[in-house]
């Protein structure tokens, strides 16, 4: 009796075998195959090796009957084959590799999980899941004023009768800005670096004051092992995605982590860290750049020795 994977098997192939006798090219075949089937799909050299054997006039959608002793399937040929095309896709599914492979589920499995050491998790949209904690540092950029106002929401007081309420002084826009630096690990804040007044942020000033000072300070509490084995997890600003930075990284071995277009819930310091420190910074005037650093230092120590204080 046919199992269900067989009947699936026979079906598949049998659209191979309409879609060759009206001259479709294997190519669009397996992309038709992707939409219909969307995950369980055959490789394209599968439909390549199919679409081959019916335009021979073969059209048989059984497989060949296989005579003489079973032989091992987990040879170093066929772990290497399906070594190279997990790495090609890490998405690629068992069934698939079955279909390509033409060798059991049970092999595969072996050869993925005994053989080559992998395992089956499920994403979310990022590989961090399969990421030790510990190995991840991230940071971002925030533009600090010298002095914020407060939110609607402080503006706003009780008051009886004719009461009057509090004047709260306007902030003096003219006082320049700067783009603060900070980026962290769950060993606690690594790096904290104030840029040049009033300019934002560049690959150059990425690759050439940013990162450098980060590995210096990674350096300093991984003193065995450094930035080896390390994943850095950014955002998709144009100083984090540029090809100067991307070599700057590759060089360093640091391992950027895939960070998908506008996903601030990937990014800690864009749903955590900053809107903690835009609260805190409203209401302050802060009259020269040294005043701001220090109040920047300051809060930034408060926040590390609550979170980081018991961390490994």
């Amino acid at each position: 009796m046919a199992s269900k994977d067989d009947n699936f098997n026979l079906k598949w192939r049998a659209y191979i075998d309409f879609r060759t006798i009206l001259k479709i090219q294997p190519v669009q075949i397996f992309s038709e195959l992707q939409e219909i089937l969307c995950m369980d799909y055959p490789s394209r050299s599968t439909v390549e090796r199919w679409a081959a054997r019916f335009r021979s006039g073969d059209a048989d959608v059984t497989d060949l009957p296989r005579s003489g002793r079973p032989v091992s399937t987990t040879t170093s040929e066929n772990i290497t084959l399906i070594e190279s095309m997990v790495m090609e896709d890490k998405c690629i599914t068992v069934n698939q590799l079955e279909q390509s492979m033409e060798i059991s589920s049970g092999a595969i499995h072996t050869i993925l999980t005994i053989e080559l050491g992998y395992r089956s998790i499920c994403g979310n949209g990022s590989s961090i899941s399969s990421v030790r904690i510990k190995e991840i540092i991230t940071g971002d950029e925030t533009w600090v004023y010298y002095s914020t106002p407060y939110s609607k929401y402080k503006k706003r007081s009780w008051v009886r009768g004719d009461e009057q309420p509090a004047k709260i002084p306007r902030p003096d826009f003219r006082k320049p800005k700067i783009m603060y630096t900070i980026f962290f690990s769950s060993h606690g804040i690594v790096l904290q670096l104030p840029g040049e007044s009033g300019k934002a942020g560049t690959a150059t000033f990425f690759t050439e004051q940013v990162l450098p000072n980060l590995i210096k300070n990674i350096e300093k509490y991984r003193q065995k092992t450094g930035t080896r084995g390390m994943k850095i997890l950014i955002d998709n600003a144009s100083s984090h995605t540029a090809k100067l930075t991307k070599n700057f990284l590759d060089v360093e071995g640091l391992e950027l982590l895939p960070h998908p277009p506008y996903s601030p819930d990937l990014a800690s310091c864009d749903f955590w860290l900053f809107p903690k420190l835009k609260i805190y910074l409203q209401g302050k005037d802060f009259n020269t750049l040294q005043a701001l650093k220090t109040g920047l230092y300051q809060y930034f120590k408060s926040i590390r020795d609550i979170l980081f204080s018991t961390s490994a």
